[in-house]
């Protein structure tokens, strides 16, 4: 007799990076809400049934920190197709419905790529890449936007065309709700990268100098 597969949810932790699975129950009423917590205690999941058979999510984010909210079908908790739900700000999967025998892979793959943004920003730890406070309108930064700006900083600055007023360095990138800045770690002078886009952050590779102030 085949056995049956039982259904996973799982989150990764902003705190620990730690994937926690749990198996799905039935919400008997609308009163019902399950908390899976992280080992670490830091952070935990919340799931609630509605009065129509839906599933509200409070989720909190690895990538943002954050904490998401999603409404969702029920009869996703039942299907055999694996669901994921991504951050909205940097559209990577952050919640993972499948079941047992399905949900290793889905896991193995969030842990490639939270190690590739890692790899991106050339971050050693998870709070180097999440944001300090975030708020509805700020966005997780794109890697494709850091490498550019960083290209464009590293090479003007291997050729003195980084104008600071102390003239020491080193230059730090750092993310802004506008885009990045430029920092000089020594007198704190920065430059603005106004880049919200792939296409703005390539607009800069035209630049012939940046100038701190």
């Amino acid at each position: 007799m085949q056995s049956i597969l039982r259904q996973q949810i799982a989150f990764r932790c902003p705190s620990c990076a730690t994937a926690t699975i749990g198996f799905i129950g039935r919400l008997h009423s609308v009163s019902d809400m399950l908390r899976l917590k992280c080992e670490c205690g830091e952070y935990a999941l919340e799931i609630k049934g509605e009065k129509d058979g839906r599933v509200s999510l409070n989720l909190p984010c690895v990538f943002c920190k954050d904490t998401h909210t999603f409404t969702i079908s029920g009869e996703l908790f039942s299907r055999d197709i694996p669901t994921m739900l991504p951050c909205p700000h940097s559209h990577h999967d952050i919640l993972f419905i499948a079941n047992e025998n399905d949900m290793p892979a889905l896991l193995e793959r969030s842990a490639g790529e939270l190690s590739l943004v890692l790899s991106s920003f050339e971050a050693d730890e998870l709070s180097d890449i999440q944001p300090m406070e975030v708020d509805d309108a700020e966005a997780m930064p794109d890697p494709a936007i850091y490498d550019v700006l960083n290209f464009v900083m590293r090479d003007l600055e291997a050729d003195g065309k980084v104008v600071c007023p102390c003239k020491k360095g080193p230059y730090e990138l750092r993310f802004t709700d506008f885009g990045a800045e430029a920092v000089c770690s020594s007198c704190g002078a920065s430059y603005k990268f106004y880049a919200m886009s792939g296409a703005s952050a390539e607009s800069y590779l035209e630049a012939d100098k940046i100038e701190l102030t």
